[in-house]
């Protein structure tokens, strides 16, 4: 007969097993510990301008590595790619809700294609939600070209752009998506499915452009939206082919009017949230069925109003707050931007 290597008396097993969890106790402490997760604050927005730039994979240009995009500005030593822009992090709500809408766009195409006598070649749809890495990352809208400037540049352009926006003295503001549209970049080689923002009730995107078009050209950069070359989406530093100004912008003899003139200039139509992008131009069919989509079902607005204008100069972000009643405007921030 074969004996335990350690025996128990009867009390010393029920005090054991009282001694353990219960299954309903582990249940409810794995609750609650699901519970505190979910709980946990948000990331400083600050946060996410460590890591705006993806790691770079390669010396040269490789399309392979980057989805088949291709690089239009060479790297150039002494030259910091920068951008001006209103950031948008959607949250995980609106993050679900543009993937939804960028499968409706995709399925409305498969569907489409399948009822026609001679099919049309279908767009890859990329969408722009996530890094490389698989996290969700920032949208913007623009409010600049991709800027080349020069290292000894950086903190002059920053405090011609300070002064500018200062002066124009927008304040936090919402927008609204009008609809979607499928347009490209400059060299017509990289296609975005943009959504369309509607005019702010105070101008704010004309009067934030016309602020960063002044610092641009009297930092001597070509301004965004005046039918140049380079003008359309910007949705990163590489892939607009931009001219890089070599002497500061002449003066003009009526200054004035010229100022007042071009500060009247309505570029709505051209602001927008890149979601997604595609190496080919889209058949017309699925250019006008994108318009004919009711954004409206999916997303009317980000949740969160534009309070900062972001300058992104190489990899580095730098904050600028809108509320013109603070005093921190213009103040550049700390390594986390919370300094």
């Amino acid at each position: 007969m074969s004996r335990a290597l350690v025996q128990y008396s009867d009390s010393e097993s029920d005090d054991a097993d009282a001694k353990l969890p219960s299954e309903k106790a582990l249940k409810r402490k794995r609750s609650a510990s699901a519970q505190a997760s979910t709980r946990l604050p948000p990331l400083p927005a600050a946060f996410h301008d460590l890591y705006s730039t993806n790691a770079r994979l390669s010396t040269r240009d490789d399309p392979s590595l980057h989805g088949g995009r291709k690089r239009a500005v060479p790297h150039i030593q002494g030259n910091w790619p920068s951008h001006v822009y209103l950031e948008w992090l959607p949250s995980q709500v609106e993050f679900q809700r543009l993937n939804s809408l960028i499968e409706h766009v995709r399925e409305a195409i498969e569907g489409a294609n399948t009822r026609m006598k001679r099919p049309l070649s279908i767009p890859e749809i990329h969408p722009s939600l996530l890094s490389e890495l698989g996290t969700p990352i920032p949208l913007h809208v623009s409010l600049s070209r991709t800027l080349q400037i020069k290292t000894d540049d950086r903190y002059q352009f920053l405090d011609i752009l300070n002064k500018s926006l200062h002066r124009a003295a927008v304040r936090p503001f919402d927008v609204r998506f009008t609809g979607l549209k499928w347009v490209p970049n400059y060299d017509r080689n990289r296609w975005f499915l943009i959504l369309g923002i509607e005019k702010p009730a105070q101008d704010e995107l004309n009067r934030l452009l016309h602020a960063c078009n002044d610092a641009a050209e009297e930092s001597g950069h070509p301004p965004l939206y005046v039918g140049g070359k380079g003008d359309g989406p910007m949705e990163d530093n590489d892939t607009i082919d931009i001219d890089i100004a070599s002497k500061r912008r002449k003066s003009v003899q009526n200054k004035d009017t010229a100022v007042e003139a071009k500060s009247t200039i309505d570029r709505t139509q051209n602001y927008h949230v890149s979601i997604a992008w595609n190496l080919t131009e889209p058949d017309p069919a699925w250019i006008t069925l994108a318009q004919d989509v009711d954004v409206s079902k999916f997303i009317k607005s980000p949740q969160t109003p534009f309070e900062v204008v972001k300058a992104k100069i190489g990899n580095i972000v730098h904050n600028i707050e809108l509320d013109p009643r603070n005093a921190n405007l213009g103040k550049r921030r700390g390594l986390l931007g919370l300094g």
